[in-house]
């Protein structure tokens, strides 16, 4: 069972409209495509070839009544062919240069992430077609493809064989993201004025880095260019499937959960989320006193948690905070037959 995102261009108006079709007459259009479904455009092209039974369609169109009228007569054909298709447009993709640099890429970065999450959240297999629309829009489609590990696809017109992008054997590094996570969320929040990115970027492990997935814009203010949102959007991605990873508090950290207010216990949900995620070592630590707990994070946050993997399953003995506490139990050693019986801990 697969869902196919296909990004849509004019290929379609260009072709009906050069063999002298009304393409304001849904009807000659229709005629039009069935005629030669391959020959019609660059999307059928592809999907004709691809497509097999239980496939779904979603089409993703630029923000133009072109790519609106050439997706609804595609909707319309696979529809008949008996497939489920869905139409997306896509804010701010248009011709004009401004609004597409600046917004139509981080926004068909943003939406491809939404649709491969959802198509995952029913257990589906997911492909993404790059073959229709703006040139650009290849490049982001397939860099958003090898992150969120999804294959891509091209093929045009004039090609005979689909070319395949297949997702990338060796996963990405989470590490630049995770380290720098608070960051990354406040800037995707909402456009941030520019001097204010600058300053707290310059505070960061990483500055350099962390500046290569950052765009200024013509406002005064930054948002994340269209690569950093397409690494934002696996990181959140990833987030989100590890939170199946079982958590297990021991009495003593359940305790200290119990005794924090609301606010306190956010943060250190925060900070929980991250450390189920595969890529924990990176942000973790040894401490001096030994033991079997590991200290996380390493910095950047007052909440401190010392905890153990194994069996598939985050065992957390101490949740503390940076202070004499945290001193004393980085001196001490921590074993995991001390802290026993750990229980199962829902944070949600």
């Amino acid at each position: 069972m697969r869902t196919i995102l296909n990004t849509v261009g004019a290929s379609l108006e260009n072709n009906a409209k050069r063999q002298g079709t009304d393409f304001s007459d849904a009807l000659a259009v229709q005629a039009f495509i069935r005629e030669d479904p391959q020959a019609a455009c660059a999307e059928l092209n592809f999907l004709s070839r691809f497509l097999e039974q239980g496939d779904e369609v979603e089409l993703l169109h630029s923000d133009t009544d072109s790519g609106s009228r050439c997706s609804r007569y595609l909707e319309d054909y696979l529809r008949t062919l008996g497939y489920t298709c869905a139409v997306h447009r896509v804010p701010g993709l248009t011709q004009k240069a401004a609004g597409f640099a600046d917004y139509g890429l981080r926004a068909l970065v943003h939406l491809l992430a939404q649709r491969v999450t959802a198509a995952r959240r029913r257990a589906r297999e997911v492909a993404i077609n790059a073959t229709g629309g703006f040139k650009p829009e290849v490049a982001y489609a397939t860099v958003l493809g090898l992150v969120f590990r999804v294959p891509v696809y091209y093929i045009h017109e004039s090609f005979k064989d689909i070319i395949e992008i297949p997702p990338s054997p060796i996963g990405w590094d989470t590490g630049l993201i995770l380290e720098s996570a608070d960051f990354f969320e406040w800037v995707d929040e909402e456009p941030r004025p520019t001097r204010q990115v600058r300053a707290r970027a310059a505070q960061l492990p990483q500055p350099e880095a962390v500046q290569m997935l950052l765009e200024d814009q013509s406002d005064g203010t930054t948002l994340l260019s269209p690569l950093g949102e397409a690494y934002y959007r696996a990181f959140s991605d990833e987030e989100e499937a590890a939170q199946s990873v079982p958590l297990r508090f021991s009495k003593r950290a359940k305790q200290a959960w119990e005794h924090l207010d609301s606010s306190q216990q956010a943060a250190y949900r925060k900070v929980l989320r991250r450390l189920r995620m595969p890529n924990r070592d990176s942000q973790s630590e040894r401490k001096s006193g030994g033991g079997e707990a590991l200290g996380y994070p390493k910095g950047g946050v007052d909440e401190r948690v010392f905890y153990t993997f194994r069996d598939g399953a985050v065992y957390v003995f101490e949740l503390t905070r940076h202070g004499s506490d945290y001193d004393r139990l980085c001196r001490t050693p921590l074993l995991f037959a001390d802290y026993q019986p750990f229980g199962e801990q829902e944070l949600f």
